[in-house]
């Protein structure tokens, strides 16, 4: 090893003398860049398969020459290793910025837009508003390969606080999906965390709908002919009407076009686009439906 050739006081004091730049050999490579506006730059200057190559350590003072010469020594000991420091710092750029790019919503947006066009668009628009506010908040600008398990259970955490239990389960089973598309080529995460935080929410206890009983249909009916008259709603009344006479899901009801419907043939046609197995429904419409519509 060189001897060391500076000193504090030389770091300190030195000017390019109404040169440009002056370099301020220290010994094993390491230089002192001192430019004329007063700039000072420590440079690792070493050699690859005969290449000159240079290399940044930092800026002086906040890099004090005693700190400078460890970084040198460093560099120095990878190079007779074999490893090229340069080049590894070039890789982590490299790195870093593809890790910045594939941030978890940038994956789950990709994932979203490949998977939406097979759904109808009510189930397509819950799985958007279930990622827009209760994942990207939280883990939306997190490079997808860098999120903890903790990370995530803190996120679906905060839906069960609320008292939100299938929520809960159905936000992490869309994380599942996204990490798990992440893990396929170009493979921007190596495993599901789902997977992960099985056991780890409150079971949810499925409700079913209630049921109206035969006997109760004639008191239903009544009551919803006289909607109007107590709540003051006329248009849910009818609504009201329609479903009980087409059986009908609620988001068909909700979603219908006057273009769906044919009062003179009597039939009410559900595009396959807004049916949840993709295909077209038939609904005929009785005497009374028709007066409704």
């Amino acid at each position: 090893m060189a001897k060391d050739l500076l000193t504090d006081l030389q770091c300190r004091n030195a000017t390019t003398q109404g040169k440009k730049l002056v370099k301020l050999s220290d010994g094993d490579g390491l230089y002192l860049w001192v430019y004329e506006d007063g700039r000072k730059y420590w440079r690792l200057r070493y050699w690859v398969d005969g290449k000159e190559k240079g290399l940044s350590l930092g800026v002086y003072p906040a890099i004090s020459l005693k700190a400078a010469r460890k970084r040198r020594d460093d560099e120095n000991t990878h190079l007779h290793a074999g490893r090229d420091p340069s080049r590894e710092r070039q890789a982590e750029k490299l790195r870093r910025q593809v890790s910045a790019a594939n941030t978890f919503e940038a994956v789950a947006r990709e994932w979203y837009g490949k998977q939406k066009n097979g759904w109808v668009k009510h189930h397509a628009d819950d799985v958007l508003r279930r990622l827009e506010k209760n994942l990207f908040p939280i883990l939306g600008k997190r490079p997808i390969d860098e999120i903890e398990s903790f990370e995530l259970l803190v996120a679906v955490q905060k839906i069960e606080a609320r008292g939100a239990t299938d929520l809960a389960h159905r936000v992490l089973g869309v994380a599942g999906q996204v990490f798990r598309y992440g893990i396929l080529p170009p493979q921007r995460c190596k495993r599901d965390l789902a997977a992960d935080l099985r056991g780890a929410l409150t079971p949810h206890k499925k409700k079913h709908q209630a049921a109206v009983k035969p006997e109760e249909l004639p008191e239903l009916m009544r009551a919803i002919a006289t909607y109007d008259e107590k709540i003051g709603d006329r248009q849910t009344r009818l609504a009201l009407e329609l479903l009980a006479l087409t059986f009908t899901r609620t988001n068909e009801l909700i979603g219908a076009e006057w273009s769906e419907i044919d009062i003179e043939s009597g039939v009410w046609i559900v595009p396959a686009e807004r049916m949840k197995m993709k295909a077209e429904h038939i609904v005929p419409l009785s005497r009374q439906t028709k007066a409704i519509f």
